[in-house]
């Protein structure tokens, strides 16, 4: 595992110094001249950038006819350059289900182009649902891929390279702590180690492929994803499974999936920018989440499956965000699943 960190580190170090040196070369006359590298940044550029959302639910629970109010999601954050190399962010959530929670506090170094550094809590960059914010969703729950198996953020390190010439792409690979926000000053025998790659290999269409080695208590997790997305006019297509593979041979493999399609119509009226319809299959079969129970067993979560049906009106959709989802989850009955009742949900969203 050591040698394959210096041989990737080592693999981005060739790589950026021939970015710079590709980046020296003299632009034509009549091309228009970037800030110099390294260079001293306005106050008008240094000022922070502030976001908000706020995600407000009502569901329904068609089956054992009850119902509540939910406030999803309140987060804010605040982030910003302070030089041409080091930006800044720190984003929270007020309330998350009722509890506060941090989500993403970093400072990130930027070197030369296309390569970056970061340091701070964030999310582990692994799967495609798991690191979109919550007013960029398109549904109002996350499928059980993300989360059950996706859902990790802590303390650690990224290190990421883009390019976006003939064949765009992203590279990325990580290592962070395995006990949590609170206990980052702990010193750990064992870290949990991530790589994630993006290719755009024509207009559209994205692939990705992303990889994870999560170890909690005594049992280390190895987690292979593959996801395809692809916009085709207002289509949008995506698909996404993971194999989770256990370093105990006696557990079985986990598999997940969820493939969606979610086509927009655009309206371009004052009162409503567009209109969005929405249709997703998502499963995942018996799941261990590396945790003991009071008991000392593992913790296992039951096999589950469901089709969601959303409808979506955007008042505004850019630059901020405002509008009213309704969803309908209809979940597949299992022998002893507490997963059974299906459920309306109506959102509102805004995000500025």
């Amino acid at each position: 595992m050591k040698r394959f960190w210096l041989m990737f580190c080592g693999l981005l170090l060739v790589v950026s110094v021939s970015a710079q040196t590709v980046d020296s070369v003299a632009t034509a006359p009549d091309t228009v001249v970037r800030q110099p590298w390294a260079h001293k940044l306005s106050r008008q550029e240094m000022i922070p950038k502030f976001t908000a959302t706020v995600l407000g639910r009502y569901e329904y629970n068609t089956q054992q006819n009850t119902h509540h109010f939910e406030l999803r999601h309140t987060r804010i954050g605040v982030s910003g350059d302070l030089h041409s190399m080091f930006s800044y962010m720190a984003l929270v959530d007020l309330s998350y289900g009722g509890k506060f929670s941090p989500v993403a506090i970093f400072a990130k170094f930027k070197p030369v182009k296309g390569l970056s550094f970061l340091i701070g809590y964030d999310k582990m960059p692994f799967s495609n649902e798991n690191l979109l914010s919550p007013w960029q969703y398109y549904f109002s729950d996350k499928s059980f891929l993300t989360q059950r198996l996706t859902a990790w953020s802590d303390v650690g390190a990224v290190v990421e390279y883009a390019w976006d010439q003939t064949v765009p792409f992203s590279i990325k690979a990580g290592v962070f702590n395995s006990g949590g926000f609170s206990k980052q000053m702990q010193f750990q025998k064992s870290l949990n180690y991530v790589a994630r790659g993006a290719f755009r290999f024509f207009k559209g269409f994205e692939l990705t492929l992303n990889y994870a080695a999560v170890k909690y208590e005594t049992i280390r997790m190895h987690n292979f994803d593959v996801g395809m997305m692809y916009d085709i006019g207002g289509l949008h297509l995506d698909a996404e499974y993971i194999y989770k593979a256990y370093s105990d041979k006696s557990l079985q493999p986990t598999h997940a999936f969820e493939g969606f399609a979610c086509y927009t119509f655009r309206i371009g009226k004052p009162w409503l920018d567009d209109i969005s319809l929405a249709l997703r299959y998502d499963a995942i079969t018996a799941n261990c989440n590396g945790m003991l129970s009071d008991s000392g067993d593992y913790e296992w979560s039951d096999y589950r499956q469901r089709i969601t049906a959303g409808f979506t009106m955007y008042f505004i959709s850019r630059p901020v965000r405002t509008g009213i989802r309704l969803n309908y989850e209809k979940f597949f009955v299992h022998a002893g699943s507490p997963y059974k009742d299906d459920r309306l949900i109506l959102e509102l969203i805004v995000h500025y």
